[in-house]
């Protein structure tokens, strides 16, 4: 995200940029029914890694289906924690909390149907938990606007694929951005989306979990510490590492929870790329202050929002292997032997995708995943 690093992108079809006003959008800011929310449920998913502007795939894409839950990945909550919450969710299924917003029940934010920002980061301030800090997360949810009639006036749909990552550094000072630290992250495939909100809730098992951030020294401000951000990319297309960006789309946004930002908290400073789209975010045109007064939808003055985002993580003790269940890099005969071994246990590192039993979701894990690191 550094200025002059650019996504590689594929014919991508742009929509004209929003104009400024002194320093803000002049798209209008809209409340948003979460009751006309629709929940897509992604049909593949690939772990990924963004390197000097390119998308790297780091496994093949992998077919979701009954082994592969759509919410968080064990829906008892005993072996995950939601640990930063920026989209008012249920703790245990994923799915959308409309009690826990503080004001304005059941709305969302967004920039209105015609607005387009299809790649954002956020700030990850703090975790619900700093012994978190570091971890892998097991599942997330997020909350998009698509509209593809951006780009077609006759209507339609579009191919969706959403990328995800944290990344070790955020700048809350508007004056750089640190594409380097993203960490590994996940392309989800939702075929095709018809214009609209959307909200989907992930197990990310399948590809064994991507890291949050850890602590970092704030090398903007020595003797300071940082925690990192989170990145999301809208495309329509992923064809080696290049990425066609979507033609039309936009992060929902909320606020976390004011009085008492128990699942984690950020700052008001987001990236957008709207001025112009372009795949790259421009530190001096395209980094926000989101603290907002929202006095006119019942909300305290001043709010902040932000790129709407949840991430639910493993009880310390048991991380997702992705397979690899002697750790050795390499998924091979000797995991699927250990798994095989171990089946109908609870727990142990044949315990793979960390829900408290070895059973036929740890075995299928091992052959999504055969040959992976060999």
């Amino acid at each position: 995200m550094m200025r002059g690093t650019t996504l590689i992108l594929a014919g991508a079809a742009l929509c004209a940029s929003f104009a400024f006003a002194d320093g803000q959008k002049s798209a209008q800011l809209q409340a948003f029914d979460a009751s006309q929310l629709q929940m897509a449920t992604p049909k593949r998913m690939m772990k990924v890694r963004w390197e000097n502007g390119q998308v790297i795939p780091l496994t093949d894409w992998i077919e979701l289906g009954d082994f592969a839950p759509a919410g968080p990945c064990d829906t008892s909550g005993q072996t995950e924690t939601l640990v930063f919450d920026h989209a008012s969710v249920d703790v245990n299924t994923g799915n959308l909390d409309r009690s826990r917003q503080v004001c304005i029940p059941g709305r969302y934010f967004f920039f209105g149907p015609t607005y387009h920002n299809p790649f954002y980061a956020n700030d990850i301030e703090s975790l619900a938990d700093p012994s978190f800090n570091g971890a892998t997360a097991r599942s997330l949810t997020h909350l998009w606007f698509w509209n593809p009639n951006l780009s077609n006036p006759a209507g339609g749909s579009q191919r969706c694929i959403i990328l995800i990552f944290a990344t070790e550094e955020f700048d809350t000072e508007c004056q750089v951005t640190h594409p380097t630290t993203a960490l590994d992250g996940v392309a989800l495939d939702y075929g095709t989306l018809n214009a609209g909100g959307w909200y989907s809730p992930v197990c990310l098992d399948s590809i064994g979990g991507i890291p949050l951030p850890a602590t970092v020294a704030d090398d903007g401000d020595p003797g300071q510490s940082v925690l990192g951000g989170y990145i999301v990319i809208y495309a329509q297309d992923i064809q080696g590492n290049q990425v066609t960006l979507a033609s039309g789309a936009q992060p929902f946004l909320w606020h976390p929870e004011l009085t008492n930002p128990r699942y984690g908290n950020s700052t008001s400073i987001q990236f957008d790329d709207d001025n112009p789209t372009d795949g790259q975010h421009d530190p001096a045109t395209e980094c926000f202050d989101y603290t907002s007064d929202l006095s006119s939808f019942g909300c305290p003055n001043p709010s902040k929002l932000g790129g709407a985002i949840a991430f639910w993580a493993a009880t310390p003790g048991c991380q997702p292997s992705n397979g690899d269940v002697d750790g050795n890099g390499c998924v091979d005969d000797a995991d699927l032997l250990a798994v095989l071994f171990a089946f109908g246990g609870s727990g142990g590192p044949e315990d793979t995708n960390c829900d408290g039993v070895v059973d036929d979701a740890d075995l299928l894990n091992v052959l999504f995943n055969f040959g992976s690191g060999c």
